[in-house]
């Protein structure tokens, strides 16, 4: 018995016959050989026909059975996309002028650090002096000159653009010269002690009088004096606890305090002793060393005490004898015209410019727009205002701390512990005269109080914590 194979799509049949010649059976071999090529063909794996006319690419056998019992398989045409050449960019190429090169490194570099400035930081202290400088117009429209308030914005302008300046220089760039800059700085205060004269009433001699203006070079004096003293304890942080090395730190602290103490600037005499105070305690001193320097300061109290004018001797007893001027028109006025304008602003204020002592002819405030503009700012905005002043203080002191935590660089460390007690002693001596609780030592608020040399000064405390936060040291090795 003979087979013979009839081939047809998807299907393949079987027939029997009795008997056929051989040419029959060639002829129907090659028919059936024909149509399994044209047609479909068999995976000899999986013994499944597949159909491979109309197919517009080759799958495996798997995705092609699938493909096959699946009724929902459709034929897609697929969009034939008419692609389009573009004219390649054109090749950067550097530029060969020196100027042009100079050009782009300097906006490359001025990128590159304002990228790394500690925008808050920054951000804070404009806020400040815009409120600043609101209150010192305010507390100056009754002197019906606009020259406190243009030298105000002038000393904001050139503080702003020194303190970007100073940022973008390297802090650790002179630290092998720091005992020039403790010579620079003896010699910026002796210069004071000789040729410096008083503002008001001669109580001190720390002004220094250059015809246009004339400037406090004790608030440089402390900038000075954080940056050297912060070299200091970062080479003999090592040996921080031997008497020898508290020896030296003393002595570099003491050679400043007698220079500001001979001027009789009893306000920078205190700012520096907490400078020192909080920057020692941040190198991690030995607490005996602060109890036995408390009772040297007691020993020398008498020589300081000497040293002070009658006047200010009197200021500093008000805040525990009321009875030296029980009438309040001589040395303890200006505390209770300052206790009456808070008093007056309530909880809300006055208003701006419409303070009844700030605004007022005869009774008004005196040294409203300098060591008292905190009242001034109280009385027009009130408790309200008064809290949210010393929030954004807090704020901007706490940005400092957190740059210096966040520092790996001793030195820089101490700069910024430095600038922060600096600040502190300044907000909370400053309040507390124009409360009536602490003595009126002409102690400014920082970014608020008029004054050239103050906010300045402020600005380049600001570029110094900048400096830091810009030039970040993050090794393992403090």
């Amino acid at each position: 018995m003979q087979g013979k194979f009839t081939i047809k799509r998807n299907t393949i049949k079987k027939v029997v016959k009795g008997s056929s010649s051989k040419q029959e059976d060639a002829k129907s071999s090659s028919i059936a050989r024909k149509s399994i090529s044209d047609e479909i063909h068999i995976n000899i794996i999986t013994s499944a026909t597949v159909d491979t006319t109309y197919a517009s690419r080759l799958y495996s056998p798997i995705d092609a059975e699938a493909r096959r019992q699946n009724p929902y398989t459709k034929r897609k045409r697929h969009a034939v996309r008419n692609l389009t050449l573009k004219s390649a960019p054109p090749v950067p190429t550097a530029p060969k002028d020196p100027k042009e090169i100079k050009k782009q490194w300097l906006l490359s570099v001025i990128r590159t650090h304002l990228g790394l400035i500690d925008v808050p930081f920054l951000v804070l202290s404009i806020i400040m002096c815009a409120i600043g400088l609101l209150s010192v117009n305010s507390a100056t429209l009754t002197f019906e000159t606009p020259k406190f308030v243009i030298v105000q914005m002038f000393g904001i302008a050139l503080g702003l653009f020194s303190a970007l300046a100073l940022s973008v220089i390297d802090y650790r760039s002179f630290i092998s010269k720091y005992r020039y800059i403790i010579a620079f700085n003896v010699a910026l205060l002796l210069i004071t002690y000789i040729f410096g004269s008083s503002v008001t009433e001669g109580t001190n001699s720390n002004w220094i009088d250059l015809g246009i203006i004339k400037i406090q070079p004790s608030e440089f004096a402390k900038l000075f004096f954080i940056y050297s003293f912060a070299v200091h304890l970062s080479q003999v942080r090592d040996r921080m606890h031997k008497f020898t090395t508290v020896l030296t730190l003393g002595i570099h602290a003491a050679i400043i305090f007698l220079l500001v103490l001979l001027q009789r600037d009893l306000g920078s005499l205190t700012i520096f002793f907490v400078i020192f105070i909080g920057m020692c305690f941040a190198a991690g001193i030995s607490v005996w060393y602060y109890v036995a320097g408390g009772a040297a300061l007691l020993c020398v109290s008498p020589f300081i005490w000497s040293h002070l004018s009658e006047y200010q001797k009197n200021r500093i007893m008000l805040c525990f004898d009321e009875s030296i001027d029980p009438l309040g028109t001589g040395i303890r006025y200006q505390q209770l015209r300052s206790q009456t304008a808070i008093g007056n602003g309530g909880i809300f204020g006055t208003g701006y410019t419409q303070g009844a002592v700030t605004q007022g002819l005869s009774d008004h405030l005196p040294a409203k727009h300098t060591d008292m503009i905190f009242s001034t700012f109280c009385e027009e905005w009130g408790f309200i205002g008064a809290v949210i002043l010393l929030v954004l203080t807090s704020l901007l002191i706490m940005r400092v701390f957190k740059i210096a935590l966040s520092c790996g660089n001793s030195i820089g460390r101490y700069i910024c512990v430095g600038v922060a007690s600096m600040l502190i002693i300044q907000v909370i001596e400053n309040v507390g005269m124009c409360l009536g609780i602490m003595p009126v030592i002409g102690i400014t608020y920082p970014f608020l109080s008029y004054g050239g040399s103050s906010i300045l000064s402020c600005f380049l405390a600001v570029g110094m914590v900048l400096s830091v936060s810009t030039h970040m040291d993050n090794s393992f090795f403090k």
